[in-house]
This record gives structure tokens, sequence and C-alpha cells, in this order.
């Protein structure tokens, strides 16, 4: 991009798998500009994770998120925005029996919020950016908590929480998950939705590039890798399972069909599950 230099990260580091713990990798994939970032794959449970990484701390935030913290105080609730979210609302509710509340955790603008109040009688949301919490509570009249997931203490237990595409954001991610059993009521749901590497479609993408038939490289090298993993069905299973999880349904889908219900969501995404994105419904193990 024009007027922006080509990030290069400051440092680097080494990390094990973010989901098991084990140093036991292979090379996946090497990606971005001048192919400068590594896809390694865990032998242990088979997420796909970046190690070496660019170094996790406030400057690689800060390059990383740039972007996501510009805030426009002139946005508004879409109907068609709340409408994806009310499908992803009815699943959920097939398995939080209770309906008491529900917590999202990277609440954004508050769309989900905003779908989820028709509901459920308590919403409450948790976002690092102030301004979007700020405007969130403003619009909505709810409570949003402003901060780290797992450094904030919570004022109640919540039926369902709602971890849509942030979990592979972070470094962390057993810490959340704890924090999930944590904050869940008894018989509590998990509603989470990740990204998922061994789509039909990336896994054609990597076999054509590892043919050299394609290149896939980056236009704008300006870009930072921000998923520090990319998760995969059996080691999504494997990591709440080994976290005292018990999952109850898993499926995959595509932003244009949010539930796949479609006929051809229901073959490709739900019965195949090779869709772009994982949806899991998952309770604590008693």
């Amino acid at each position: 991009m024009k007027g922006k230099k080509k990030y290069i990260p400051h440092a680097w580091e080494t990390v094990n798998c973010p989901y098991c713990d084990s140093g036991r990798h292979k090379l996946h994939e090497k990606f971005g500009p001048e192919l400068q970032y590594t896809y390694t794959k865990c032998l242990g449970c088979g997420l796909i994770y970046q190690s070496p990484r660019p170094k996790y701390d406030e400057t690689f935030l800060k390059d990383a998120y740039s972007e996501y913290f510009v805030f426009d105080p002139t946005y508004s609730y879409a109907e068609r925005t709340m409408n994806i979210w009310d499908k992803e609302l009815v699943e959920i509710l097939k398995f939080d029996k209770k309906r008491t509340a529900i917590l999202d955790v990277g609440s954004s603008m508050g769309d989900f919020l905003n779908a989820a109040k028709k509901y459920y009688p308590k919403c409450v949301g948790i976002e690092v950016a102030e301004n979007m919490a700020k405007f969130t509570e403003d619009q909505l009249k709810l409570k949003v908590y402003v901060g780290h997931y797992t450094d904030i203490v919570l004022d109640d237990k919540y039926s369902c929480v709602h971890l849509s595409h942030v979990i592979e954001h972070i470094p962390n991610p057993k810490q959340w998950i704890l924090k999930t059993k944590e904050v869940l009521d008894e018989d509590g749901v998990l509603a989470m939705s990740v990204p998922n590497m061994n789509s039909l479609d990336r896994r054609f993408k990597l076999f054509l590039k590892r043919m050299g038939l394609i290149t896939l490289k980056w236009k704008d090298n300006t870009r930072t890798p921000d998923h520090l993993f990319e998760p995969t069905i059996p080691s999504t299973l494997k990591f709440l399972h080994a976290n005292g999880f018990k999952v109850l349904e898993y499926y995959t889908y595509s932003r244009k069909d949010m539930d796949a219900s479609t006929l051809f969501g229901k073959i490709y995404n739900r019965m195949f599950k090779f869709g772009s994105n994982i949806r899991v419904f998952a309770t604590p193990i008693k």
C-alpha cells in the first residue's frame, strides 16, 4: 500500500503448540510477504500455529490491530447483521436450556449483544477497546467490561459464553477455556467459533501452492499475521476435551450461511464439514 512501509517484526519468538503445549511439530507452510512467516503443524494434536512468530508484545499488538481500533462513532446496527447473529442464537438456544445470561467475549461494537437481547434477560460483553465498549453500553444500555478476559472478575455466572473468532488471536487459549469453565453456570454452554484451517478450500489452495501452480502472495506487505494459530476440527475437539469440556455438537459454516441450514450447507458443512469456519457447542464435564 502506498505511504505505508512493509511490515517487518521487531523481534521473533519460538513457541510450543498453543493448544497442547507440545514442542513436536513439522513445517506446514511458509506464507506472507517474502514468505517470512511460518506455520508449523503440531504432531501432538494437529493444530496449525505460528512458530517462530512475531514476538507477542505491545509493539506487535499495536502493529497487528491498529486498524481494528479505528473507531466509527456513526456506526449503526443493521437489520441484516442482526439476522445473521440471530441464526446463531437460535442454534445456541437448542443447548442453553436455562437462558439466564450470556457473555460475549470480544463484543466489538455490540452487534451480537444487540441480537441476543431478544433471547436473554442479561447480556454482558467484554472488549479490550474502551471506545467500542462505551459505544455498546451507551447504545444498548448493557454492561461491557473493558480489558482482557482472564483479568476481569465477573459478578455473575452465565448460562452461555460466546467466543466468536477471538481465541485464535490470543497466546493463551488454555487460560481462556479454563476461565470459561469458571464463569459458566451449572450445565452452561460454550458457543465457540474459529477458522477451519483444514477446510476444503484451504487444503486445495495449499496443494496448488505446494505444486508450484500458485503463490498466494500477500498483496498488502504492511499486513501482520494476526492469527497466532489456525484451528482444525481434530485439534479443537482434543483441546476442549483435555480442558474438561464435553462437545455437544460441531459443524462447519460459511459467512453466507451462518447456521449451515441451506441444502448445500447441510451436506457440505454439516455432513462433510468442509467449510471455512468451525462452530462448537460444549459444556463442562461434571
